[in-house]
């Protein structure tokens, strides 16, 4: 099995007051579009998700690794905290030729404070799992392999931080341009496939 435990934190400025912010960052079934490399694969309830980490690595292994989460937002410390979600079944580990998936834990840590007109957020986020090891890298010692998935991952990790805040920022700015029935369209059709439509296959 192969251990791997990314992290990344990161300050930066939104361009808005704390419960404009917080309530942006708090519709998370909506803003997980924004984090690079995560998919939804269920909504369990508006606080309870199950997503997909979906990755190639070396052009070669597709890596998926899911993840059950829970959001609580604490009013009394301005934080969003996104937790592993342990009640429900997790999947089974699984390994061929070229792709291998597990079951995984991620977790997220938003502190919002004020900043003049705007609101400075410090975020982190951390995602670990043990995997199987690879066919291709059987021969391979076991130090060395672990180092390679270690160092991938916090790449991309890093990654997923960086372009979320990018990505995040930049909606909220295409938002306030829009006018208020453009904004309620837009998301009503980002949640009928979610809510009226087939409900999204289990990865394999």
């Amino acid at each position: 099995m192969i251990l791997i435990n990314g992290t990344s934190r990161q300050t930066f400025l939104f361009p808005a007051d704390v419960a404009t912010t917080s309530t942006f960052y708090g519709d998370f079934g909506r803003i997980l579009r924004y984090l690079p490399h995560i998919q939804l694969v269920k909504a369990y309830r508006p606080d309870q998700f199950r997503v997909m980490y979906h990755t190639l690595e070396l052009n070669v292994y597709r890596v998926r690794i899911i993840c059950d989460l829970q959001v609580r937002y604490n009013e009394t410390t301005q934080t969003l905290h996104v937790t592993p979600l342990f009640d429900k079944p997790p999947v089974r580990s699984e390994v061929t030729v070229n792709s291998l998936t597990a079951q995984g834990y991620f977790t997220s840590q938003s502190v919002f404070r004020a900043h003049g007109e705007q609101t400075s957020v410090d975020y982190g986020i951390n995602l670990e799992a043990r995997l199987p090891k690879p066919f291709g890298l059987m021969l391979m010692p076991d130090r060395v392999t672990q180092q390679i998935a270690q160092n991938i991952t916090e790449w991309r990790v890093h990654e997923i931080s960086g372009g979320f805040i990018k990505r995040s920022i930049q909606e909220y700015r295409e938002q306030a341009l829009r006018s208020p029935a453009e904004v309620e369209r837009t998301a009503r059709a980002e949640l009928c496939p979610v809510v009226a439509g087939p409900r999204p296959r289990q990865p394999r």
